[in-house]
């Protein structure tokens, strides 16, 4: 080969590389190279290497013509001859719907297939919100109040038929993808308390359909800020909700998430906001009924713990340091050495 051509193949290679917006067109490289970039920093800061320039691909840039045309007419011909160059590549297949959600799964049936198009779809949306907010552009909150409303409303959550939309919310937590997409999502929803209220009060159907995949614990960093920001009455709801046994199950919630790591996460961490909240200077303001309900709550978590073996019992995500004090304190000294011995 002549060094033209090197140079030709180079550049049609290349140009596959291209992207207008490589943090959706590229994401997994830029996300490793950002990354590297990180840790490379906190090595320099640390004194354990000196300043070096990271290699970092560079495409060339081309300008793309916008209009195209697949075919050449000739002049006499039967038939119309499709051409494609390094610029204007054939194009291939869409195979892609563009249809309105209901006519594409809806056609099929399926409700799986229905869960998956909303996972994609709410992704697309995500990644949309998420290169907005990336751009660092001088715009308030406000603006991106839309996109976030639309996510919002994607998940089906707060909804007038509620039992329909928890639903759907559960069978997109079915799925591994779901529940990282949710993950992502729940820090750019307004309203995470209603999120919240579906998972905690459904936690034994979500430990069944987990067993696979595992990925609950995804949700805890998130469900764990929307837990720090919840006043006592709300609170109060979200456990009053995963204590309550429906009148159909074969097991009780609380044993279930005290032998799950996410479900015993997600049960301390509510205990620990709860004990925040009722030791703070402000407790004397709260009604009677919400320490009492909270008193309940305390004991029979407290009860459902040292009737399980210790080794049944999950390893925490965290581990909060007033809950022994809280069990105590409403429980019994009597429940101070096997509670210590485990936490």
């Amino acid at each position: 080969m002549t060094q033209k051509e090197k140079e030709w193949v180079i550049k049609v290679q290349m140009l596959q590389l291209q992207s207008e917006n490589p943090q959706l067109d590229d994401y997994y490289y830029q996300e490793y190279y950002r990354k590297l970039e990180q840790k490379q920093t906190e090595e320099e800061l640390h004194g354990r290497r000196s300043r070096l320039e990271s290699p970092k691909l560079v495409t060339p840039y081309i300008q793309k013509t916008e209009a195209y045309e697949s075919v050449v007419r000739i002049e006499g011909s039967l038939g119309q001859v499709t051409v494609s160059t390094c610029f204007s590549p054939r194009r291939a297949i869409d195979a892609v719907p563009h249809g309105p959600q209901e006519q594409v799964p809806g056609a099929v049936g399926d409700q799986r297939l229905r869960t998956l198009y909303r996972i994609e779809k709410t992704y697309l949306q995500l990644l949309e919100l998420e290169e907005s907010q990336r751009a660092l552009l001088p715009a308030s909150h406000e603006q991106y109040r839309p996109q976030v409303e639309k996510l919002y409303r994607a998940l089906k959550i707060g909804e007038q038929d509620m039992d329909e939309a928890v639903d759907e919310f559960l069978q997109v937590l079915c799925v591994r993808k779901g529940k990282a997409l949710v993950a992502r999502l729940l820090p750019q929803l307004p309203r995470g308390q209603a999120a919240l209220l579906a998972i905690a009060g459904h936690l034994p159907f979500l430990v069944r359909r987990d067993t696979t995949d595992q990925a609950l614990p995804l949700l805890f960093k998130p469900l764990d800020s929307c837990i720090s920001c919840l006043p006592l009455d709300e609170l109060l709801q979200v456990l009053q909700g995963l204590l309550l046994v429906p009148p159909d199950a074969l097991e009780r919630p609380v044993p279930v998430a005290l032998q799950n790591q996410f479900g015993i996460s997600l049960l301390f961490s509510l205990l620990s906001r709860g004990e925040q909240l009722v030791s703070s200077d402000c407790s004397l303001d709260r009604p009677p009924t919400n320490l009492a309900n909270w008193m309940n709550v305390v004991v029979l978590v407290a009860q459902e713990i040292s009737q399980m073996p210790t080794a049944s019992l999950a390893e925490p995500l965290v581990h909060p340091k007033n809950l022994l004090s809280l069990f105590c304190h409403y429980v019994g000294k009597q429940m101070e050495p096997p509670l210590k011995d485990w936490m």
